[in-house]
């Protein structure tokens, strides 16, 4: 045990010597903190009156939908390549050390909770408009915090007990992946139903329904909500049950890991291997999709295009095997999000539900298909201008824009009770910023293509964005308040977003003449 309490600490030592080897981590991880603090003393500095503020069982309910999404997400992976709590380093010293799998899988637990920590780091930047609707402390704030990274790490502990109960049976897998799927649509069904007796106050009968006492008693999720809930209210009796029964789930988790399969190092390999590959891709900026194991051959053949237009196509082709409606299972649970806001805050009006969308769909554009073209030798060996490649590899994602702010305001406009121009600006005012995205990463690409450091790449790629949606928002707000018009504030913000994508576009229009610029 001490060779693993030497390795725990070590690594940490190696982590914080990290930051002053490189000083763009430093400076990045001190902008957040900034950043934070800011938030922070900004929100406690002009505080909402407190007969203005929202009932905390709102954000209990919210609470609980995040953390039974992320229980679910997790621990599906079970089902496919199970959960890893190792780097392929661990898994070549520590397996090959006479050392006890038991303490092994301890110490893979305990980094297991760090990580999951820190991937919870996000929620921290709520606290501002947390405070101000709900009035919530900061220690509720980190209640929420270490929620999170319970049920995540409980869901990754979940997915390995699955993968190694299920993964030589298959009808094994498929009847606990079907069980737990349709344990998810009652549970789903139980807080909905109700919602049909009152459709006068669906807001109202959705919380209701959502912090009903029955939820509580949901494994993981619905008992860390409790515990949650309880910090909230004062109830340290509810903190206290809900705690203890999420440590039971895992000691019985972990009996089940340890005792009921044999092959726990080869199960614990293969799950290593992928996510071990998933981030060496991403480190050297090979972009990689999921390919499933059975794959149901279709219509062949991208059908139609030629030249630069092909890549058009073929993004068509791709998204028709990926997407579950309209869109892809990422942008559908990013359109999920936002109405989820947006019917939570109707309260806030149509401009925070829209800064909240501006938000997510940073991430969202990141994701399109013509940055993993980038990764790939064909763009540059097509015999078309390279102005007319870069606008064809874009076109999808353009589209995708589109459709995503349509998807997104239409029915965020009709929950909010907008007016018909006002949801029209809205979604122009979104494509606005979906092409201005767009713009800063082939601005990105153009200028930082060669560095290495992808921490940097991505304090500057956030700064950049700031630095054109500066001028545009700035407009928009002196539109709005001299006209008093939120239509005409949006669309001065989706005109000056589009101006500036344009003339982005036409100076980097020789990017796919050069690969160099490319270090991916």
């Amino acid at each position: 045990m001490k060779g693993l309490r030497y390795l725990f600490f070590t690594t940490v030592k190696n982590s914080i010597k990290e930051l002053v080897k490189h000083p763009a981590k430093l400076v990045m991880v001190l902008f957040f903190v900034l950043l934070i603090g800011m938030m922070v003393v900004s929100s406690l500095a002009a505080p909402l009156p407190t007969n203005e503020r929202r009932d905390p069982k709102e954000l209990a309910a919210m609470v609980l939908v995040l953390y039974g999404y992320m229980f679910f997400l997790g621990s599906n992976n079970g089902f496919s390549s199970g959960a890893s709590f190792y780097s392929m380093a661990d898994v070549n010293l520590l397996f090959s050390c006479p050392i006890s799998q038991k303490k092994i899988l301890v110490y893979g637990l305990v980094r297991q909770l760090q990580t999951s920590l820190l991937l919870g780091f996000f929620l921290v930047f709520q606290y501002g408009w947390l405070y101000n609707t709900y009035g919530i402390s900061i220690g509720a704030m980190l209640a929420i915090l270490l929620g999170y990274g319970a049920v995540t790490f409980c869901s990754q502990l979940t997915a390995m007990t699955i993968y190694s109960f299920t993964s030589a049976d298959e009808g094994r897998k498929r009847l606990i992946k079907y069980t737990m799927r349709g344990v998810y649509l009652v549970l789903i069904a139980a807080v909905a139903v109700p919602l049909l007796e009152n459709t006068q106050d669906l807001l109202g009968s959705a919380v209701a329904s959502a912090t009903a006492p029955w939820v509580n008693f949901i494994p993981v999720f619905g008992w860390l909500t409790a515990a949650v809930t309880g910090v909230l209210a004062g109830n340290w009796i509810l903190v206290a049950a809900g705690a203890g029964a999420t440590v039971l789930f895992v000691l019985l988790m972990l009996v089940l890991v340890t005792r009921m399969h044999a092959d726990f190092y080869e199960d614990v390999l293969k799950a290593t291997e992928v996510s071990f590959s998933a981030i060496t891709s991403k480190k050297e900026g090979q972009l990689r999709e999921t390919v499933p194991k059975n794959v149901k051959t279709g219509p062949v053949g991208i059908g139609g295009g030629s030249g630069a237009s092909a890549f058009y196509y073929k993004h068509k082709v791709e998204n028709r095997r990926a997407r579950v409606f309209l869109l892809d299972t990422t942008s559908l649970v990013f359109v999920g999000v936002i109405l989820f806001f947006s019917f939570f805050m109707r309260d806030g009006g149509l401009v925070s539900v829209f800064a909240f969308a501006t938000y997510m769909q940073i991430f969202s554009v990141s994701m399109g298909r013509w940055l993993r073209e980038l990764t790939l030798p064909y763009v540059y060996l097509v015999p078309a201008g390279a102005f007319q490649k870069l606008l064809a590899i874009c076109r999808e994602t353009f589209l995708k824009i589109c459709v995503e702010a349509v998807l997104v305001f239409l029915p965020a406009g009709l929950i909010l009770q907008a007016k018909p121009l006002e949801i029209a600006a809205c979604i122009f005012a979104r494509i606005g910023f979906g092409v201005l995205f767009m713009a800063g990463n082939i601005l990105i690409e153009r200028i930082l293509g060669t560095l290495t450091s992808k921490t940097l790449i991505l304090f500057l790629y956030f700064l950049i964005l700031v630095v054109l949606a500066a001028p545009g928002v700035v407009v928009g707000v002196i539109v709005g308040i001299f006209l008093s018009s939120t239509a005409l504030a949006f669309a001065a913000m989706a005109v000056w977003n589009l101006a500036v994508s344009v003339l982005i576009f036409y100076l980097c229009r020789d990017i796919l003449n050069y690969a160099e610029l490319n270090n991916k």
